[in-house]
């Protein structure tokens, strides 16, 4: 039969991308990874993955057996937690999502929460992805998050969203770009919207109504190609102030200073609604708002 080792194996080859990406997080040589995964496929009775020159993949079967591999690897952690708890000890793996290139926003309550909450005497260890909105709010959903802050423009019936803080936006070309040298006297919407427009998919129903009729000529799923292509010179975008500012002091970027085109863009602390969060995830959650000087639920 199958092990936990062998579980635990295959999930971090699958999510280290490969025999040697997970050969640090586990401790294990390349050799010993590949005879703990052919093992696990003799066990099972099929094969779960592809290995060789064009690199690591899984199979069909392979992606069934990771996500149940996953979701019960995380109910492992998950039933420590809570035997834990009654030992009133802190132990098992707390779940983190957050989305990406937030470092540079002061406002970002986790990396104080995250000093706050190992400042105690624990058994945690923790998991942190950087992930799109969608796909934070995905894994939430399916147990591999315990909580997510990021900017949610859909809200999802099953989850519980806490406001925590705003971000603000504004819209730079670069510096090869046609109105880089432009005065802000004489610029408009009009003239700004006859140039190629980029914009980040997750925050569409915030950016593209700013600047109808003129649509978005390149899509991107990430800040860092955002700013990218608003550095080539051939598109404009938008930009949270504190990612684009040191482009901006270098002058690789320029604001376009119209005011319709900024807004904000609200932070929130997602959860799931059910069930109720283990004594680890509680106590987190406290620290998370505690950086910020809230409250939740009027604790």
């Amino acid at each position: 039969m199958y092990s936990i080792k062998h579980m635990q194996t295959f999930c971090a080859v699958v999510e280290y991308g490969g025999f040697v990406g997970a050969e640090s997080v586990l401790g294990m040589s390349q050799p010993a990874i590949s005879t703990h995964i052919r093992d696990f496929e003799v066990r099972l009775g099929f094969s779960i993955c592809h290995r060789g020159r064009s690199g690591f993949g899984l199979t069909e079967k392979g992606e069934v057996v990771y996500r149940r591999c996953r979701e019960m690897l995380n109910s492992f952690s998950d039933l420590e937690a809570e035997l834990g708890s009654l030992r009133n000890m802190l132990t098992g793996t707390l779940r983190v999502g957050l989305v990406d290139n937030t470092i540079t926003n002061t406002e970002v309550p986790i990396p104080d929460a995250i000093h706050r909450f190992f400042e105690r005497s624990s058994q945690v260890s923790l998991r942190l992805a950087v992930l799109p909105p969608e796909e934070l709010e995905r894994e939430l959903l399916n147990g591999n998050l315990h909580l997510a802050v990021g900017p949610f423009q859909k809200r999802h019936p099953a989850l519980n969203y806490q406001p925590l803080y705003t971000e603000e936006h504004r819209f730079y070309c670069g510096r090869r770009h046609p109105l880089y040298g432009v005065e802000p006297t004489e610029l408009s919407l009009e003239r700004v919207g006859s140039y190629p427009i980029s914009s980040r998919t997750y925050v569409q129903q915030a950016e593209i109504p700013l600047i109808r009729p003129y649509l978005g000529a390149a899509f991107v799923s990430n800040m860092e190609a955002q700013a990218m292509l608003i550095r080539s010179g051939r598109f404009l975008g938008f930009l949270p102030v504190h990612f684009a500012a040191s482009w901006v002091a270098s002058g690789e970027m320029k604001e376009l200073a119209l005011p319709e085109l900024r807004w904000h863009s609200e932070f929130c602390l997602a959860m799931r609604a059910t069930p109720a969060p283990q004594e680890v995830v509680r106590v987190f959650v406290d620290d998370l708002v505690s950086s910020l000087g809230l409250r939740v639920g009027g604790r």
